[in-house]
């Protein structure tokens, strides 16, 4: 795994950026274009969801694939446990945060893929928790190394 390591990470990095950008855009930016837009906005935001409904999946698995490829060097049996550092244990919350984020894209999907309506809490607010939980994950990853 230490080979590969440095290409993984990239991986996954490339796969955050992609992903929380769209998040970004989608709650900070795209959600104040409603006003400006008008009539227009439906058709805009259903343009943009239509390319990022494909895109982002895949970009999700990546990073759920990366994330645990590089989680074998943090914590586990060869690194002494899951919570016994607190490198692991930051870590921990990180993948914690990052598993709250797929099951709400999951139960999105499924619902979508069965030709039903998500859940109401998740269709209004899954992409503020992706956010928010999103923006701690990138913080907890630099705080993890200055413990």
């Amino acid at each position: 795994m230490q080979a590969i390591y440095p290409y993984v990470q990239l991986l996954h990095v490339i796969c955050a950026i992609i992903f929380l950008g769209y998040i970004f855009f989608d709650v900070i930016i795209f959600s104040r274009l409603k006003g400006i837009l008008g009539d227009e906005f439906d058709r805009v935001k259903s343009a943009i969801s239509k390319k990022a409904i494909k895109i982002m999946p895949l970009c999700l698995l990546l990073l759920f694939l990366t994330g645990g490829m590089m989680m074998s060097t943090w914590v586990g049996s060869k690194a002494g446990g899951y919570f016994q550092t607190p490198i692991q244990q930051i870590f921990m919350i990180k993948v914690i945060l990052a598993f709250v984020i797929g099951a709400g894209v999951v139960i999105n999907l499924t619902h979508r893929a069965l030709g039903k309506q998500p859940p109401k809490f998740l269709r209004e607010n899954l992409h503020n928790i992706a956010f928010v939980f999103g923006f701690v994950i990138v913080i907890l990853a630099k705080v993890m190394f200055m413990v």
